[in-house]
């Protein structure tokens, strides 16, 4: 399978390029270097470094390529800059986010892997946390994604989507 994956010289999405190239499937990442490291970025993969907002770079990509899915994990993720920062969080992970989809979804890639978050369940006090426990975000960041979450679900007739939730991927 191609992959195209946004973030890929990040952590969590270095890694899953890693993964998915140890198990055979071709990658492009999309990263514009603003927090990830170049050096994560696998020598197998295929880079360009540009936002997700690059209109004519993205759809570029997806026209030149035959990507079965789009992996999302290009983000903004620090919760106190998020609070300092509304705006930046609200334009990036969320505006860019839609806008990133809409021209996936104009060049007839549909099926989207989004990388959320669980703290969109706040400080929930339960031992597990399930779908259904009641959504309670409670900074920027989490609202920022759930927003995203809340684009695709109202638009699920044009997607195939999967929405990642996770707590700390590491530590």
């Amino acid at each position: 399978m191609q992959i195209l994956l946004t973030g890929g010289a990040g952590y969590i999405g270095s890694h899953v390029a890693l993964q998915l190239i140890d198990s055979g499937h071709q990658v492009f990442i999309i990263d514009n270097l603003s927090t990830g490291n170049e050096s994560l970025i696998p020598k197998q993969a295929n880079f360009l470094k540009c936002n997700i907002n690059n209109s004519e770079a993205i759809q570029s990509i997806i026209k030149q390529n035959n990507f079965d899915a789009v992996m999302h994990f290009a983000a903004f993720i620090k919760v106190e800059e998020s609070i300092n920062e509304p705006g930046k969080y609200f334009a990036n992970n969320t505006e860019n986010s839609k806008k990133f989809f809409d021209i996936c979804k104009r060049n007839n890639l549909s099926n989207i892997i989004f990388s959320s978050t669980a703290s969109i369940y706040g400080n929930n006090k339960k031992n597990f946390v399930s779908e259904g426990d009641k959504i309670n975000s409670i900074n920027p960041y989490a609202e920022s994604k759930l927003k995203v979450e809340e684009y695709i679900l109202k638009n699920k007739d044009k997607f195939n989507s999967i929405i990642l939730r996770y707590f700390n991927v590491a530590g």
